[in-house]
């Protein structure tokens, strides 16, 4: 059997970390079925037809022809991902000039946070020669159990219309295109069902990276943020919720009434394997309704914190609407300068919000 290609590889710039390393849940892996979410099919005819779709708005991935695929997921903005292009462009090229291979082994990008005219500048820029679809809401991203882009995933079937199984994984840049062309030519050679019969651990857990303040002033800034309210704070308190989210309560009185507030303190991984990680926490009444966001560690380019200015004018977008509205997020309108990957995890979060309100229902916490 074709030794698998599996190279979890973080290319982080240490200096512009501040030299910490983050914990990030492992993406997909060997054996594992690739997920079938839906994504916008490519509007451009011979991007179609290179996928071999038909007529629809959107696809998922075992209506794409061929035996192999390498899926990478990507973010428009990512330096990495930008010099991606050129080895990328290199391997379709090999791929679509070898008859071994032609029509066999397919590429494709899916773009996580990116609006399509970014999408359209990305390959109009670097000359992309395969299709790029976008994952504007992060569904297949955390399907994949993504963490910073580039990541590549090969996955393979052996007839059409089945489901694809992934058979390898590299997580960062790669410049042995070579290496890749063989490796990926080889898997034509095999059977889906070798790599899913291969012994493999249990789906990780989800890990949720840490913020850069401890519990107790985490919990100090989110009962003083609950405090600017407005009310004497009764019954402080953190959740425990069997999703593990960190979430915590506590009963504001005013004028002899009594009202119960709530705050997610939210931890991402960044999409881009150079940023820092996103932290915050965001405010939120029994009804969903968004009281309050406050920064644990919110940075722009080359890494900078956001400055009061900034955060004021992003709180400003988001206060007052519901958690159960829709939270889909337009660049143009709702990013911070330079910090537009940070502004839609931020947002990507708050969509998040309503999955956890059901979940406070469920578990009658909702007061």
């Amino acid at each position: 059997m074709l030794k698998p290609r599996l190279c979890h590889l973080f290319l982080i710039c240490l200096l512009a970390l501040g030299g910490a390393l983050t914990a990030y849940a492992d993406p997909i892996d060997i054996g594992e079925a690739f997920p079938e979410k839906a994504l916008p099919a490519p509007t451009d005819p011979q991007q179609r037809a290179y996928l071999g779709l038909g007529d629809g708005p959107t696809f998922t991935l075992s209506q794409i022809g061929g035996k192999v695929v390498l899926v990478e997921m990507l973010n428009a903005l990512c330096p990495h991902c930008r010099k991606q292009t050129g080895p990328y462009n290199k391997l379709y090229r090999m791929l679509e000039e070898s008859p071994e291979t032609r029509g066999k082994v397919k590429m494709l990008g899916v773009a996580v946070a990116n609006s399509d005219e970014q999408i359209a500048d990305f390959i109009d820029i670097y000359q992309v020669a395969f299709p790029i679809v976008a994952d504007r809401r992060f569904t297949l991203h955390r399907a994949v159990r993504g963490g910073p882009t580039p990541l590549s995933i090969y996955a393979l079937r052996s007839q059409p219309g089945e489901p694809w199984v992934v058979a390898g994984s590299h997580l960062g840049e790669d410049y042995d295109m070579e290496g890749l062309f063989d490796f990926l030519r080889g898997l034509l050679q095999e059977e889906a069902s070798t790599f899913a019969s291969l012994p493999s651990e249990a789906v990780p857990a989800e890990k949720r990276p840490e913020p850069p303040q401890d519990e107790a002033e985490i919990s100090r800034r989110v009962a003083a943020a609950f405090i600017a309210q407005g009310g004497e704070l009764r019954d402080f308190k953190r959740l425990s919720l069997p999703s593990g989210r960190r979430v915590y309560a506590a009963t504001l009185t005013r004028d002899g009434s009594d009202r119960t507030l709530y705050a997610e303190v939210a931890s991402r991984s960044s999409i881009c394997d150079i940023c820092h990680d996103v932290h915050f926490f965001y405010l939120f009444d029994r009804s969903g309704k968004v009281l309050g966001l406050e920064k644990l560690q919110l940075t722009k380019y080359g890494n900078v914190e956001w400055d009061a200015g900034e955060l004021a004018a992003f709180v400003r977008n988001v206060l007052g609407r519901p958690l159960y509205g829709s939270w889909s997020f337009n660049p143009k309108v709702d990013a911070v300068t330079s910090a537009t990957m940070t502004s839609a995890i931020i947002f990507d979060s708050l969509d998040q919000g309503k999955v956890l309100l059901e979940e406070l229902a469920a578990e009658r916490l909702l007061k």
